[in-house]
């Protein structure tokens, strides 16, 4: 069944790949771009919303990264990610149609009592890479066209 709604421990999933664990001690904002554009691709393939949960200082939505299909979202000071993920899981009128990825057992034990589906970091990042070697045509929804982006995605 594909799920309605991806839900992504966003640093939960950045610890899993090491050039962006690299990246933490020195530009934190480039890590998480990074990471975005690693996953939008299958995360948009996936289910029809994405919501990447980070924690920190900022407070809401990252506009810059956010697109129609994918929200980025910084936990408030007085909540973390994996409590506003559980929240919005719990919230949610169909839960079985929500995709929680993380590798936080904890987390990942309340979601699935509240009937959330849970796939692990390292096995979403395992579908990430699998889907960044397929030809373009391949990684996209039926119906639709590449954009420049999907072409380059570091850039020209």
């Amino acid at each position: 069944m594909r799920p309605d709604w991806l839900l992504i421990d966003g640093y939960n999933l950045l610890h899993v790949v090491d050039e962006l664990v690299a990246l933490l001690g020195t530009d934190l904002q480039l890590a998480r771009h990074r990471l975005v554009r690693m996953v939008e691709g299958t995360a948009h393939r996936m289910a029809r919303q994405t919501t990447i949960v980070f924690d920190g200082r900022e407070y809401g939505q990252d506009a810059a990264l956010t697109s129609r299909h994918l929200e980025i979202f910084y936990a408030s000071g007085k909540n973390n990610a994996d409590t506003v993920i559980e929240r919005l899981v719990a919230k949610y009128s169909n839960p079985g149609k929500i995709l929680v990825v993380t590798s936080d057992r904890a987390e990942a034990h309340a979601v699935l009592s509240d009937g959330a589906q849970v796939m692990s970091s390292q096995e979403f990042m395992a579908q990430c890479a699998i889907d960044s070697r397929k030809p373009i045509a391949h990684r996209m929804r039926p119906g639709d066209k590449p954009k420049l982006g999907d072409l380059f995605p570091d850039g020209l």
